[in-house]
């Protein structure tokens, strides 16, 4: 079950969990800057393969029909030019 915060939005519990255990790790880290920045590394690595991986799939779908990804590149240049 998802905990809802102050201002609204949902906080998955796994990320709730990861945060408490990372304020643990971190009051007895003597490097709590390179603690925090490779945590905040980890988070970005992997919503960035979330947010990609719809693409990814879309983009093998259109390649198994046949179209060429350049056409398709060429496109949406074409797209965001506009």
């Amino acid at each position: 079950m998802a905990v809802q915060n102050t201002a609204g939005s949902v906080i998955d519990p796994l990320a709730e969990q990861a945060a408490t255990l990372l304020a643990k790790a971190m009051v007895s880290s003597h490097d709590r800057e390179l603690l925090w920045q490779q945590f905040r590394d980890v988070v970005v690595a992997y919503t960035k393969e979330l947010e990609e991986a719809p693409v990814r799939d879309a983009l093998e779908d259109l390649e198994r029909r046949g179209l060429s990804l350049e056409v398709v590149a060429r496109v949406i240049h074409d797209r965001l030019g506009e």
